[in-house]
């Protein structure tokens, strides 16, 4: 009896680890789309969520394929970096940063020319929540690292 509880347990955690294999693997699906994809289902997704006419989504759809060539060009450059070894120093960081954060302030106004007010309000809503969503999947994987530097010192503790 314990030998066939224990055979059991063995084959439940086997089927565990292969599931969460095959959800990772689902997660690196848009990996295999050409930029002018991407941009096409980005459009008819907002479309579907914010009932856009023609003239809104072939404006959409071109902001769409523009960010994702450059995300396409960044995630090369990265993966080479990557193969070769060469880290990014600080200041290549910090211009980055700068750099997604313009981006993204050129994005929301460029959607708010194209964009009725109520079509606008639902997209900011949304994108919130898109955020706060990703952010949380950050903060998960930051987590589960080892030596993350988590626990706080005080000083009147010891």
């Amino acid at each position: 009896m314990k030998k066939l509880v224990g055979l059991t347990l063995v084959v439940m955690l086997f089927s565990l680890s292969i599931s969460a294999q095959g959800q990772r693997q689902r997660q690196n699906k848009n990996a295999d789309f050409t930029p002018e994809q991407i941009a096409i289902l980005q459009t008819k997704k907002m479309t579907l969520r914010l009932d856009l006419n023609e003239k809104q989504q072939k404006e959409i759809q071109k902001m769409m394929l523009k960010s994702a060539e450059e995300r396409q060009k960044f995630r090369t450059e990265n993966q080479k970096n990557k193969q070769d070894g060469t880290g990014i120093s600080s200041d290549e960081r910090f211009e980055r940063a700068n750099m997604r954060l313009t981006k993204q302030q050129a994005h929301k106004a460029e959607m708010k020319k194209v964009l009725t007010n109520e079509q606008f309000e639902k997209w900011e809503i949304s994108n919130r929540k898109a955020m706060k969503k990703g952010n949380m999947k950050k903060w998960e994987k930051q987590g589960t690292r080892k030596g993350n530097g988590s626990k706080k010192k005080f000083k009147n503790r010891v």
